[in-house]
């Protein structure tokens, strides 16, 4: 899935579960910015998106992926940037699918 600054979908792409991440970043990177209209630069990912495969696969599309640790939270809890984004969306979708 990839959502906007706000969360709101720009694409959404459903694999099998033993699909790996890395694999995928080609075809939602297209989907996003044929939806943007290539207007996406900069996406934060996580930790199923880091490598040089996937980093190549998404510079093709114009897109730089940053990547959000989830190690940086190890020590307590730390609000982890632009993370809380995309799960906000994936909770309004579960919660729409329950109702």
């Amino acid at each position: 899935m990839a959502v906007d600054t706000i969360g709101h979908l720009l694409a959404l792409h459903v694999t099998p579960a033993d699909a790996e991440e890395c694999g995928q970043v080609a075809r939602l990177a297209r989907a996003v910015q044929s939806a943007t209209g290539e207007g996406v630069d900069l996406a934060y990912v996580d930790q199923g998106y880091r490598g040089e495969r996937a980093a190549n696969a998404a510079r093709k599309h114009g897109i730089e992926l940053k990547l959000v640790k989830l190690s940086e939270a190890k020590r307590g809890f730390v609000l982890l940037p632009r993370r809380w984004v995309i799960e906000r969306s994936s909770a309004g979708l579960r919660a729409s699918a329950v109702s």
